[in-house]
């Protein structure tokens, strides 16, 4: 029996990602940087439903192929992403970012959670100063960086919470560079703990800096309530 090839699947998920990073509200007309983003953005939500059909088109082409090779538990997984990619669009951003102000020279990069932007389930708790609701992976929030942020190496000091029954992993990343994390418990939510969990190389020209759950369990992944960029290894 000839066995059919798979056709290669398109790289949705990074076009949606993509799409995720550059979803920055349009600004005043003034900042042509906010506008060329805006301009982006609406380019890339489009670019982005166009790939999505052809994304659901040969996910129909692979569940029929497993189907016809007797893969039935393979070709009913197929129909559900397919069916997942018909109904649930993409999240839009539920607030625009501000760009963080620059520090002084040597001083820390301060990124708290009203300048953040944020995606998927998480939450801004005003009251209590904290992103919360971390309760599905890709679940992120971002910062636009000052332009005028030195290259180099920065330690990455975060604050959070965590219950023993609760947490996982996270990715922090910038343009180029990225830290994977397990997120270490605290007693419970109401419990902060300030910690250096690594140092993160930023490149020049980088604008935006991004963290995601790329794991979670129990009641969500943590409570955000700052990270500090501490400079490290800055070019002279």
């Amino acid at each position: 029996m000839k066995l059919l090839r798979r056709p290669p699947l398109l790289p949705v998920a990074l076009a949606c990602a993509v799409a995720a990073c550059l979803s920055i509200a349009a600004d005043t007309p003034q900042d042509p940087l906010k506008k060329m983003r805006g301009d982006w953005r609406a380019l890339v939500e489009k670019d982005t439903r166009t790939l999505r059909e052809q994304y659901a088109a040969n996910l129909l082409t692979l569940e029929r192929e497993l189907a016809a090779w007797g893969d039935y538990a393979g070709a009913t997984r197929a129909k559900k992403e397919r069916l997942k990619v018909h109904s649930a669009p993409a999240a839009p951003e539920k607030t625009a970012p501000s760009e963080v102000a620059s520090p002084e020279p040597g001083q820390p990069l301060v990124l708290e959670p009203a300048t953040a932007s944020l995606s998927g389930s998480v939450s801004h708790d005003k009251e209590a100063g904290v992103l919360t609701n971390w309760k599905e992976q890709g679940a992120a929030a971002r910062w636009l960086l000052p332009s005028g942020l030195q290259p180099g190496g920065y330690e990455v000091e975060l604050t959070w919470s965590c219950p023993p029954d609760s947490g996982g992993s996270f990715v922090l990343r910038e343009d180029r560079y990225r830290l994977n994390r397990p997120v270490k418990p605290t007693s419970s939510w109401d419990v902060y703990q300030t910690e250096i969990i690594g140092t993160l190389r930023v490149i020049a020209n980088s604008r935006l800096l991004e963290l995601s759950a790329a794991a979670v369990k129990g009641s969500g992944l943590l409570q955000f309530k700052s990270i500090r960029l501490l400079p490290v290894a800055l070019p002279r």
